[in-house]
């Protein structure tokens, strides 16, 4: 596999890589990011808690099982993350991507005519929006939501503060684990009433110490719903989700292949067994699962070989 680091505007500047096997006018997919993956890598450099963090390296995983298969990848550090510069925030991941799009094309060694994009998570979100005016040749969609975004958050934060109500023992190990997913838990309604209301900012407390969440307000809104951006996807998909994501319920994956259906999009829909939201293994039991997902003591996991398998397998055969 080999690498060329390519500097590129937006209307910030921004650094990505190109990872790619020997050959002339590669197929090549774009990754792009999830709220998981803040570097090109495919790593969350930066907790909002300042925890530190396991260096899982997804997008490089991905890079590597894909050139050995002859396809490329591009990807790149978000916003304010490694050589890309700037803040970051819904609209601005869209034309981060459309510029990463238009630089992947434009490689010598890169056949245009063949590019996938692969969206995972909130990056599901992104290729769908970017698909309103670009039109790669497939798509694929892992581990995205399709329900609203205030039941994802429920989804994701009301067990933290259910499992800290429990007993003193749960309490004071999700204090030293997962303090920022408590008190997001602790204020929800508080958190979407403010966002709703158009804020950008939500102040809170939680025994004496103060936290500033962003809040992004576009989110909210009817018309960037996410099961509304669908819509948008017209090419051939695969929809790929792990079956035990703790991050986003495996349903949403059955929903979006509905209604990518219904549009008359040609879709296929696989489930990971034994997988959580960035398809690394899970553990047996649930209890160990949720502790790891709130810690997340999960990036240490190995990653599922079927998932890499399924991806190679769908990009030989539509691209």
């Amino acid at each position: 596999m080999m690498e060329k680091e390519i500097a590129f505007e937006s209307d910030v500047k921004l650094t990505g890589v190109l990872r790619y096997p020997e050959g002339e006018k590669l197929p090549a997919v774009l990754l792009i990011h999830g709220t998981l993956e803040q570097d090109r890598d495919g790593n969350m450099i930066l907790h909002p808690d300042g925890r530190k963090l396991y260096r899982k390296n997804f997008f490089l995983e991905i890079s590597k099982h894909l050139c050995r298969a002859g396809f490329a990848t591009f990807s790149w550090d978000k916003r304010g993350f490694g050589r890309s510069e700037g803040e970051a925030s819904t609209l601005s991941a869209v034309r981060d991507a459309k510029a990463a799009l238009d630089v992947l094309c434009s490689q010598e060694v890169i056949d245009s005519d063949r590019i996938a994009v692969l969206g995972q998570s909130a990056g599901v979100y992104t290729a769908c929006l970017l698909a309103r005016d670009d039109e790669p040749r497939i798509y694929i969609l892992q581990s995205g939501l399709y329900r609203d975004y205030s039941e994802l958050m429920a989804f994701n934060y009301l067990r933290v503060k259910q499992y800290a109500e429990k007993s003193y023992e749960n309490l004071k190990w999700v204090e030293e684990n997962d303090l920022w997913g408590l008190v997001i838990g602790l204020n929800l309604d508080k958190i979407e009433r403010y966002a709703r209301e158009g804020r950008t900012e939500c102040e809170v407390v939680y025994k004496g110490r103060k936290w500033r969440i962003a809040l992004d307000p576009l989110l909210y809104t009817p018309e960037y719903a996410p099961s509304k951006q669908f819509r948008h996807i017209r090419k051939p998909t695969l929809v790929v989700h792990g079956e035990c994501d703790l991050n986003v319920p495996v349903e949403d994956a059955y929903m979006i292949e509905r209604e990518l259906r219904a549009n008359g999009v040609d879709v296929e829909l696989v489930i990971i067994p034994n997988a959580d939201h960035s398809f690394q293994e899970v553990a047996e039991d649930e209890e160990t699962r949720l502790r790891e997902r709130m810690s997340l003591e999960s990036f240490k996991r190995p990653y599922r070989r079927e998932y890499f398998d399924v991806l190679i397998d769908f990009l030989k055969r539509r691209l």
